[in-house]
């Protein structure tokens, strides 16, 4: 039991990097934008289904259809910023989250109708690390240095180039960015398309632990969600440890009780951040 513990903490760790690449761009999109996008899970299995067909169905190699899935939905969020997103900023909050559920039913039901219920995944023999007693999945480990890798690259964008100062300082104070030059229009249509980028990576790293299937985005949302909730709507560095704790808990009560234990686990988390501390980890009370 100690060794199964043990595998499912490291395990819970790898996984947390890529949850935490997860919910970076929930929260982006939130921080700047001011909307929460409840379609950010079935974007990523839109982004799965796309690099399948890339691979499978085209033939192209599958560092190629990674890359070609990741500027589909980086394109894909340019167009949910100009035909949906932009139209809902001055409406009312309600209006705008019944709108963007509504996008989760829209993306399953053309998920369904391009690929069919069938599940469908790109075969990788990938070896099993031992470290004495313990053994570490590859995939976990390379989708793991992957994320770290992404979210440093990111971290070095938006504080050491114009446009991601420019991003932050939209999301930090916007009349007073507008009275620097800086046009939200552009800085939301760049973080919508950095938001859908994410979500092709993210499906990129699943690529080699999942199959994917028409509803395979849902409980990802849900994750992504909690674990933003739980560090502070709109704080990266919140998202950035929450992820890791929802990451190790979901994991090592998995092992211990079962996987829907584990589900049940990260919704109770949920439930008693909103209760006890609204603000998240990290947030601050308005």
């Amino acid at each position: 039991m100690v060794e199964q513990i043990t595998m499912a903490f490291i395990n819970g760790i790898l996984l947390g990097g890529v949850l935490a690449l997860l919910a970076f761009g929930l929260n982006l999109i939130f921080g700047v934008v001011k909307i929460i996008h409840m379609a950010y899970g079935q974007f990523v299995m839109l982004g799965f289904y796309l690099i399948y067909s890339f691979h499978a169905t085209m033939g192209v190699p599958l560092p190629a259809a990674m890359a070609l899935g990741v500027l589909s939905m980086a394109i894909l969020g340019i167009f949910t910023q100009l035909l949906l997103i932009r139209p809902l900023l001055k409406a009312p909050r309600l209006n705008q989250l019944l709108a963007l559920a509504s996008l989760i039913i829209v993306v399953e039901n053309v998920a369904m109708m391009i690929w069919g219920a069938d599940y469908r995944g790109i075969p990788l023999a990938l070896p099993i690390i031992q470290v004495g007693e313990v053994f570490i999945r590859s995939s976990y480990l390379m989708a793991f240095v992957g994320a770290i890798v992404v979210l440093g690259l990111l971290y070095v964008f938006l504080n050491r180039t114009y446009l991601g100062l420019a991003i932050r300082a939209v999301a930090q104070d916007l009349e007073m960015a507008q009275g620097m030059g800086i046009n939200p229009a552009t800085v939301y249509y760049v973080t919508l398309a950095a938001g859908g980028a994410l979500t092709g990576i993210v499906a990129a790293f699943f690529v080699p632990i999942y199959t994917v299937h028409p509803h395979f985005g849902s409980s990802f949302t849900i994750m992504a969600f909690v674990i933003v909730v739980l560090g502070g709507m709109g704080n990266l560095l919140g998202g950035f440890i929450s992820a890791f704790i929802i990451g190790v808990a979901t994991s090592i009560t998995a092992v211990v009780y079962s996987t829907e234990v584990a589900d049940i686990l990260a919704l109770v988390v949920f439930v008693l951040v909103m209760l006890i501390r609204p603000q998240g980890l990290l947030g601050v009370r308005a």
